[in-house]
């Protein structure tokens, strides 16, 4: 078996810094240090879009592979950055994979091979190679370094200067050219922002987010990266740190030099209304609420047999039109007269009982105000400030000062959000808002209304609905 096998390995990050490179160069001279060298290829291994950060690339343990399996005896990369930003971690690796050891005995478990660069690192060269080459990986380690702390630094001057830098538009905000007229910013898209608004009322007011999704889908709001909202997409919007008019990267949002988190852009809701929506949601705890299923029909659960005051269940058999019927003969249950009348009769008399009562009155609704963490708010600008310090100076006194106040926030985060309810004029009257209302909303309106819409049997036959059928009473 010949001595001159090669397994070729290139990357190619999305880093701003690797633009001045491709694959393709990159490969093309490998190919050519193959060809000064004597060498014949017997691999090439790619990693594109990959960072030089992290070991698990698919591309770079099969390089690896070549020289342990004994498929290749000489390794050549472009430079040691394409291998490695991890520093000594990885550089260490690859010496034990150079000299053939065992990574956790150091023995001897196969042949040593040969590593080479197009930039003159040659394993041959004995303890200059590996004075170069750990030196090397270090350098890369620190320049990946800079280049992440310029990245932030990048975010952070770009939201400070209240710029949108492209990409994803979060819900509830358009584009729009800067005042200044340098770039772009965020503005609120008044008919998604009022649609976010509406939702925090429902969660707040203990609608679950499923309900809440329907809702959105039912009035024609269509979220930005699906055709319709879901419990997790809905979710994401409410918890999340844009509607509060912040800028996050990495799923953080992004601080200033002081450790302030940055909001260049106007809210949609405010500090407490964003706390009181995760303590409501809850997506890391129990669950509190049920889930919420759409009810079949807008009477669902509502009516009651006259005679042994089950619930009414929808029924739908023989291809028939859907109907309320007792079923408790059905479940071995005693009833004297099984009820049942046709679904959309009913349904429509007592809408129109409802609406010719209330049908002209002002449509009012609940908003709900939440309150009590402005002081949760202000030791978090406390803690940043503190942290700020102890950066530049770690003294004891500020390390004793921010443990005090970890403390305060811990307590302050356990207590639940204060909140009220304001009743509020929507401008409509009932009858308006009932056209395009939700059928979960027509059902807890009537279900507010009536405390009781109890059905006795018809005459057989009848495709008539008999108002003396229905035995009523209204709430107080």
């Amino acid at each position: 078996m010949t001595n001159n096998r090669a397994s070729l390995y290139v990357r190619l990050s999305r880093q701003a810094a690797d633009t001045n490179l491709s694959l393709d160069g990159m490969t093309a001279d490998l190919r050519e240090l193959c060809q000064r060298e004597g060498l014949t290829e017997v691999a090439l291994r790619v990693d594109d879009g990959l960072s030089g950060g992290y070991r698990d690339r698919p591309a770079f343990a099969e390089w690896i592979a070549d020289a342990r399996t004994g498929r290749a005896n000489v390794l050549l990369t472009w430079h040691v950055d394409r291998l490695t930003r991890e520093g000594l971690n990885v550089a260490a690796q690859l010496l034990d994979v150079v000299e053939g050891k065992d990574p956790a005995t150091g023995r001897q478990i196969s042949r040593p091979v040969r590593l080479l660069d197009i930039k003159g690192l040659d394993s041959n060269h004995g303890e200059t190679f590996r004075l170069r080459f750990v030196l090397q990986a270090e350098i890369a380690r620190a320049e990946r370094e800079r280049m992440r702390e310029r990245s932030k630094a990048a975010h952070r001057r770009i939201a400070q200067a209240g710029r949108y830098r492209g990409g994803f538009t979060p819900y509830g905000y358009k584009a729009a050219p800067a005042p200044d007229g340098k770039g772009q910013t965020l503005v609120i898209e008044p008919r998604e922002a009022e649609a976010i608004r509406e939702c925090v009322d429902r969660v707040l007011s203990g609608h679950t987010l499923g309900r809440v999704s329907r809702w959105l889908n039912d009035q024609g709001h269509t979220p930005r990266r699906t055709t319709e909202w879901s419990r997790r997409g809905l979710l994401h919007v409410l918890t999340g740190d844009a509607i509060l008019g912040r800028v996050s990267r990495g799923g953080k949002p992004v601080r200033d030099a002081d450790g302030v988190i940055l909001a260049p852009f106007p809210a949609i809701v405010t500090e407490a209304e964003s706390a009181g929506l995760k303590a409501a949601c809850n997506p890391a705890g129990p669950r509190t609420t049920p889930m919420g299923r759409q009810p079949s029909r807008l009477l669902s659960g509502l009516l009651s047999c006259f005679s042994c005051r089950a619930t009414l269940t929808v029924v739908r058999r023989n291809g028939r039109t859907a109907a309320y019927r007792c079923m408790s003969r059905g479940v071995g249950k005693t009833c004297e007269a099984a009820v049942s009348v046709g679904a959309k009769v009913i349904e429509d008399h007592i809408t129109a009982r409802y609406l010719k009562a209330v049908g002209q009155m002002p449509m009012m609704r609940e908003h709900i105000i939440t309150e009590g963490v402005d002081e949760l708010a202000a030791v978090d600008a406390e803690i940043a400030d503190v942290m700020a310090q102890v950066a530049t100076r770690a003294t004891p006194a500020l390390f004793e000062q921010l443990t005090a106040l970890q403390s305060q926030r811990e307590a302050l985060d356990g207590k639940a959000p204060e909140q009220r309810v304001e009743i509020v004029d929507t401008g409509r009257t009932v009858a308006q808002w009932w056209e395009d209302a939700h059928i979960d909303d027509r059902r807890d309106a009537l279900a507010e209304a009536f405390a009781l819409l109890e059905v006795s049997p018809g005459k057989p036959g009848s495709r008539i609905f008999d108002p003396a059928r229905l035995r009523v009473e209204q709430t107080s």
